[in-house]
């Protein structure tokens, strides 16, 4: 599904703000354990990221112009 709905986009969501906010959340919530965030946890995060605009979208109701 996600496949017919890709763009000329190659990242919608900025995965260096992504990763500064899992450090900074491994920072104040699990003392600081994780240091690093993996290409895969970025790319899981792409996927989670398309689902939800996909989802929001299909069940929108189909009144006026505008996403809300």
């Amino acid at each position: 599904q996600l496949e017919r709905t890709r763009t000329d986009m190659k990242n919608i969501i900025s995965r260096a703000n992504v990763k500064k906010l899992a450090l900074e959340v491994s920072q104040q919530d699990r003392a600081g354990k994780f240091t690093r965030v993996s290409k895969d946890f970025l790319d899981r995060i792409e996927a989670i990221t398309k689902r939800a605009i996909v989802s929001e979208v299909q069940r929108h109701p189909s009144v006026g112009i505008t996403l809300k």
